[in-house]
């Protein structure tokens, strides 16, 4: 009768709900609109491990050797859970800004100049390929304009073009710049990249695009309204 066909119906309908439910993450609801890099709440708590583990380490200047071993070990955790199907070289990266908490790198790249050490930020301001790092000192910025270009789904090839030096917004110094290297990415998300450059470079992005009393010292004209 039509009772018995409605418990049949609804008995099917349960069937093919525990199927499609069954079939990891091709029918997931949040692998349909979670963005491929959006953070994953699974890494969440490594990151914050990472985060502290860099903290007060002068971006990796003052690192004693338990703590880069221990930074070690976090990345190598993390880089275990890269999601197999993403490509980490394409992170779309126009319009952020990167702020350096952490590199092993001896020279100038780990914004030391003499005893002191700068703010390392890494702007995408036009597109994914253009970038500049900038290493901040007070009113003091150093800037190396850069170009990436896609090897494969992990390394990229970086390509070093032109330095600016200024102070106050003040330019002191331009020249071209030669130079080149292959940087392997080995977890990249929307809120942190981790990279070989071939030393270990940790970089998180920052939210906030509010310029800081530095930005505007070092480009007042950027800042200076229009009639």
């Amino acid at each position: 009768d039509e009772f018995d066909d409605n418990i049949l119906a609804m008995r099917s309908i349960a069937k093919l709900i525990l199927a499609i439910t069954a079939i990891p993450e091709i029918y997931s609801i949040s692998s349909i609109y979670r963005k491929p890099f959006a953070p994953d709440p699974a890494t969440s708590s490594l990151k914050q491990d990472l985060y502290r583990l860099c903290e007060g380490t002068r971006n990796g200047v003052d690192a004693d050797d338990q703590t880069r071993s221990e930074i070690a070990r976090v990345v190598r955790e993390l880089e275990t859970m890269q999601p197999a199907e993403i490509v980490p070289t394409e992170l779309p990266l126009k319009g952020s800004r990167h702020k350096l908490l952490y590199c092993e790198s001896k020279g100038g790249s780990s914004g030391k100049i003499g005893p002191f050490v700068g703010v390392v930020e890494q702007l995408f301001a036009t597109d994914d390929t253009n970038f500049t790092n900038c290493v901040t000192l007070g009113p003091f910025r150093i800037s190396l304009a850069a170009e990436k270009k896609v090897i494969d789904d992990r390394r990229i090839k970086v390509t070093f073009r032109e330095t600016t030096a200024t102070a106050f917004g003040i330019e002191l110094l331009k020249k071209p710049t030669k130079g080149s290297g292959v940087w392997t990415q080995r977890f990249v998300d929307d809120d942190i990249r981790i990279m070989d450059t071939p030393s270990l470079f940790i970089i998180r992005r920052e939210q906030d695009s509010t310029p800081t009393l530095v930005d505007v010292l070092n480009n007042p004209a950027g800042y200076i309204a229009e009639e």
